[in-house]
């Protein structure tokens, strides 16, 4: 038997601690950072990311699920979508062709879906991060070509902002270096955690965007110092010109 766990990112994010929404199915679990819903073989997962799994889910209850949740939460233009094929076997593996479980119990589900959902909270910071770069970038070119950084003092510090926002939201909500508690709590399961991370290349491409951060970030300093040097300039310009047109008046005073 085979069944499909569908993964989608219709929202930045989801406030789990102060939005009780249930759908009206049984509440399975439930924290900060995920929730887990069930209906007979029916399975609803949020995550705090604003990704939402479902498992043996039709597509009204989806769709129900996600227009609510948009409507509550900041919506994607372009949500974007995962699903993986989920069999039963004698033992846990990850394959080329989806996963093999032994149980369709609630600490592999939630264990298979928030990798999962890691994996696509992860494109979309991807997106984010080589958009922070190439500003970056172009920010330096021109740094380079004049001397001085362009635009306003405002405009660079909301991206300063922007860019410590990026990697405190994916350190905070995606966690992707840290096994969930689950792992620990429920023997066995930790070599499944470690090979569906592998799959997904979890790790290889958290450690990729921190690295373009890290790039960013020492482009920024560069930028305030170039930006300190261009306001010293002008400061010290103001300070000479004072001073001659001081000099002047005493002249012509005389």
């Amino acid at each position: 038997m085979q069944s499909i766990l569908h993964a989608i990112q219709p929202v930045r994010h989801i406030s789990l601690k102060t939005w009780r929404e249930d759908f009206e199915m049984d509440l399975v679990d439930n924290n900060p950072a995920h929730r887990v819903l069930r209906s007979g073989d029916t399975w609803v997962l949020l995550f705090r990311s604003g990704v939402l799994c479902f498992l043996g889910a039709g597509p009204a209850l989806q769709a129900r699920v996600i227009a609510k949740v948009q409507a509550q939460f900041t919506p994607i233009t372009d949500p974007r979508a995962e699903e993986l094929a989920i069999r039963i076997g004698e033992r846990d593996s990850v394959g080329r062709d989806g996963v093999t479980l032994k149980s369709l119990d609630e600490e592999h589900i939630l264990l298979v879906a928030l990798r999962l959902a890691q994996s696509l909270a992860l494109e979309l910071h991807e997106e984010a991060v080589e958009a922070l770069l190439e500003t970056t970038l172009n920010l330096l070119s021109e740094v380079t070509r004049t001397g001085r950084l362009p635009g306003r003092r405002g405009g660079h510090l909301r991206f300063l902002a922007s860019t410590s926002a990026t990697r405190t939201e994916i350190l905070s909500r995606l966690a992707v270096l840290d096994n969930p508690d689950i792992v620990w709590e429920t023997p066995g399961l930790e070599l499944l955690s470690r090979e569906l991370s592998a799959d997904l290349e979890l790790t290889s491409r958290f450690r990729a965007l921190d690295e373009k951060l890290d790039a960013i970030h020492e482009g920024l300093e560069v930028m305030i110092v170039a930006s300190r040097h261009h306001r010293e300039t002008i400061l010290e310009w103001i300070i000479i010109i004072l001073i001659s047109v001081e000099a002047l008046i005493m002249l012509i005073g005389k």
